[in-house]
């Protein structure tokens, strides 16, 4: 995978997975009552906007967010993982289980990313979902 591909797929699970993370704080606010107990509410919203912006950020080129974001996964997979041992339930280890892997994503992207920057070039601005609904909507 060439390293424009590597950080913008990273870039685009970043802001799949805030969107996922806003929109489950939203359905907090409006009375669902399993996403209130499971931790969902104003601070998670803020994280989930904030990594949305990192997200954008990143597929832009800017190594400060990558940095950012890695730190970010990095203190919210320490935190889940405390969660597990001190409460051993399923939406906890689902959550400790993304976290990981997007820091994993992340900490691969950061080399790829400092390559991009020595040779001047930029994040892949792709996605093949955007790719789809455009697709389909020109059919329509």
């Amino acid at each position: 995978m060439t390293p424009e591909k590597r950080v913008g797929k990273t870039a685009n699970l970043l802001i799949f997975l805030g969107i996922l993370y806003s929109s489950l704080s939203i359905l907090a606010f409006t009375g669902c009552g399993f996403f209130g107990g499971q931790g969902y509410g104003v601070l998670t919203l803020l994280i989930g906007l904030s990594v949305v912006g990192l997200g954008y950020a990143i597929r832009y080129g800017q190594m400060k967010c990558l940095v950012i974001a890695t730190g970010i996964f990095g203190a919210a997979a320490i935190y889940f993982i405390i969660c597990v041992m001190g409460n051993f339930k399923p939406y906890w280890i689902i959550r400790l289980s993304l976290c990981v892997w997007v820091l994993s994503s992340l900490a691969r992207s950061i080399p790829a990313m400092i390559t991009l920057k020595e040779t001047g070039s930029r994040p892949d601005r792709s996605s093949k979902y955007k790719t789809f609904f455009l697709r389909r909507k020109a059919r329509d």
